[in-house]
Parts: structure tokens; sequence; C-alpha cells
């Protein structure tokens, strides 16, 4: 919903039979001041190219703030796989997770257990298909949606009055939450604001393992890149031995700077970031540790990258190989540790007994480097013998 644009209130429910009400829930809408979205009025939008119930799913979908069903005797007109054009639309909005008010007509309800006893019996003067008895059935059994009764277009307004005040003191709860709002906010993704809002216990752990997961995956194009041995980019020319072992030097040099700042953010950083016992934690802190954490690994995928680029002589060969592979344990530990880390937090948040200390630890371990070590003196033995 743009801002500065009123909210919208889709209805979706059979026209009909239910044509009166589906006027006076227009009427409704309108004088609560949020913009009616009925299929039978003109402002419907409609995109000719497409079928009836392609346009009332893509208005669901695009357009739909709220979105309220109703369910009479009839279920309406389906499509090849049986389903109706309210059961779609109402799938399309669980899909997109805005708020859903189901009313479902109170003699519907009364015999719905007398279908479910008796699903043979003749039922025809209450309901158009059996189907209906299963579309209510679902709605009723599948727990993610409440059922209000109704006789009357008044039961549906008067409902509508104390739910929608019910969920505006909600959202002014949450905007007293977000404010003032932190640009670290704005930069949470879904699963990782949603706890940040609601702030469970050792919410600031498991906001951290969020972000850091988030922040990891970000990269998930540079660590294809790596499965499938390219990179793109100049191509650094190491024929020249002399050059080559002045380049490998300063690589390992720059590997062990990443390692040992990516070691200061964690030892350094996260006790301020999560807050000492009994104090709240600092979101900003939280999400830079995680995104400095995340920037580490990416560095250290970009460094083993560059090995891709490079064009040595055919005796440099086994040393840059051995060099490369100098950073496979690193990013495979970060890896790890952000995939399992909120798995692992919230089990010793159960588990944590009063007082107890629980660490989390990433440890960040290298290859032997015996054998390159070895080749990197033959390699400097032989300049020394060349020159």
């Amino acid at each position: 919903m743009p801002k500065g644009s009123c909210t919208t209130l889709f209805v979706s429910s059979t026209c009909y039979d239910l044509a009166q009400l589906r006027t006076n829930l227009r009427d409704f809408s309108e004088a609560v001041g949020f913009e009616p979205v009925l299929s039978e009025l003109d402002s419907f939008p409609v995109n000719p190219s497409q079928s009836a119930i392609q346009n009332c799913l893509e208005v669901v979908r695009t357009r739909a703030d709220l979105f309220v069903l109703v369910v009479g005797g009839r279920y309406g007109s389906m499509n090849d796989a049986g389903k109706s054009i309210t059961n779609l639309e109402y799938l399309e909005a669980s899909a997109r997770g805005i708020p859903k008010y189901v009313f479902v007509k109170s003699e519907i309800l009364s015999i719905l257990p007398v279908w479910r006893a008796n699903q043979n019996a003749d039922f025809s003067s209450t309901v158009d298909t059996p189907k209906l008895f299963e579309f209510v059935s679902h709605l009723k059994d599948s727990g993610e949606v409440w059922v209000f009764p109704f006789n009357s277009s008044q039961d549906i307004t008067n409902t509508l009055r104390k739910q929608l005040s019910y969920l505006f003191a909600d959202c002014l709860a949450l905007r007293a939450k977000l404010q003032p709002v932190d640009l670290s906010i704005l930069q949470l993704g879904p699963e990782a604001l949603r706890l940040y809002v609601e702030k469970p216990r050792g919410w600031e752990y498991l906001v951290f393992a969020k972000i850091l997961h988030e922040r990891v995956q970000s990269h998930k194009s540079k660590r294809l890149d790596l499965e499938l041995g390219i990179s793109f980019g100049s191509v650094i020319d190491l024929r020249d031995k002399v050059v080559a072992i002045n380049w490998v030097s300063a690589k390992f040099t720059q590997i062990t700077q990443v390692v040992t700042n990516l070691s200061k953010v964690l030892n350094s950083g996260i006790a301020k970031a999560v807050g000492a016992p009994g104090e709240p934690g600092d979101i900003q802190r939280i999400e830079h540790i995680a995104s400095r954490i995340a920037e580490g690994y990416a560095q250290v995928i970009d460094w083993t990258l560059e090995f891709n680029r490079l064009v040595v002589v055919h005796d440099l060969e086994k040393i840059m190989n051995l060099a490369a592979n100098f950073s496979s344990n690193i990013f495979a530990e970060i890896e790890i540790f952000s995939a399992e880390l909120y798995e692992r937090v919230q089990y010793a948040l159960v588990n944590q007994t009063h007082g107890d200390v629980v660490n989390f630890t990433l440890t960040l371990t290298v290859p032997d480097t015996t054998e390159f070590e070895q080749a990197m003196k033959q390699l400097q033995m032989q300049t020394i013998y060349e020159s």
C-alpha cells in the first residue's frame, strides 16, 4: 500500500445470492474510510487479456490490503481443479499474508457436523455442492483463520468494526516499537525484523543468528562461482617467478589480516552488541557485527577467486593450487556456523538453567601448510640459482 493511499478492503463472495450483502459491505467500507474492492464495481481493475479468475487473483495479489471472505449457500463457479473463485482468492490472500476475516453463514456451520457424519446425504436444500462443506471444513480445521458465523450483513459489519479496531491498536503498538526508525532496523530481513519487534527471550542472539545467516547467504553467487572454478576480472600475470613469490606472500598477509579482523569482531564486539545480563542489546551493533562477519566471509571467497585468474608457468601451478586451498576451511566453517547458530541458540534458551553461561565459538582453522612452505622454499632457491 503506497503511502498516502486509502486502505483497500477486498470482499470475496459469490455475487448473485449475496448481492445486497456485498452492497452493504461496500457502504461500510466507504463509511470507515476504506476503498472497497468488489468485482461488480466499475472501479475494479480489469486486464482484458486475462480471464475472470486471473483478474480476481491479480487484484488480490496487487491491490488488497484487507481481505473479507463471506461464505453463503453457493460455492460458485470452479476452475478445472474444482476450486471456486472465492477459494482461490482466499489462498492468494493467505500467500500474501494480509489480514483475513472469514464469515460463514450460521446455517452452514450448524449443518457442518451433520455433513461430516454423513457426507453422502442430500444437502441440496442448503448448499449447491458438497464442495462448499469441504471448503468450510478446511477453513475451520486448518486453524490459520478465525471463522465468524453470520445471519445478516449487520452481523458482519458489527464484527468488522471491532476487529479492525483491534488491528488498528496492534498497528499503533508496532509503530511505537519501531519509532524512531533506525537505519539498522530498515536493513533487517523479515524473520530478523519479526524477532526484533516481538523481542522474545534472548532476542539479541536470535536476531544476530538470523542476520548473520541472511548476510552470508547474500554472497551465494560468489560461492557458486567458486564451485564452478570461474572468476570474472582482470587476468593476473605471474609468469615471472619473483613476481609470483611476492604476490603469494602479499596474499597470505591479506588473508591473515582478514582472519585477525574476524577474531576481533567476535571477541570484542559481540558482548557489547547483545548487552550484559539483564540489559537490552544494541540492534545497531548486532547488525554491524553480523554484517562484518559476512563481509569477511565474502573477502575470503574473493581472495580465493583471484587464483582462478592467474596466468603462471607450469612450475608454479602446484604451489598456486596449494595456496588457493589455504582458505577452504575458513569460509566452510563460517557457512556451517551461520547455518547452525539459530537452532543452537534456540536449544540453549530452552534448556538453559538460570545463571548458566552458554558460549558459541566460531573456530577458523587453516590446512597444514607444510607442503606449501616446502614448495615455496624450493621456488625461492630456484629463483636464486636462476638469477
